[in-house]
């Protein structure tokens, strides 16, 4: 009978330890964020206060206009920097402008009329 061969020994096994904590690290912590989120939610409940938080539906719009914001802005940077020609950052970054500016529209409008 022929031992099997590997290449794979104890060093090789000790590169993947940081790997593996770091995994760790980021389950645990999203595992924290989820219950402490439950707990929230439960305690607004328990108070009647849940469908006040649920009735906004522009929040998407707020997140949406900030990441294409920030995308846009990260290429029009980086093409200044690298020397290159802008592309589509500077459409990204107006098309996030506008998405910001709908949301704080309509964030005021709402608010004129719920008063």
């Amino acid at each position: 009978m022929i031992p099997i061969q590997s290449s794979f020994g104890l060093g090789d096994a000790l590169f993947f330890v940081p790997f593996v904590a770091l995994a760790v690290v980021i389950f645990a912590f999203a595992g924290a964020v989820v219950y402490l989120e439950h707990r929230k939610e439960m305690a607004l409940i328990e108070r009647g206060h849940y469908d006040e938080v649920g009735r906004d539906s522009r929040a998407w719009i707020l997140g949406g206009g900030l990441l294409v914001l920030a995308l846009g802005l990260g290429s029009v940077v980086s093409a200044f920097l690298s020397g290159g020609a802008v592309g589509d950052g500077v459409t990204a970054a107006f098309v996030g402008l506008a998405a910001l500016a709908y949301y704080f529209y309509k964030r005021r409008a709402v608010g004129t009329t719920a008063a």
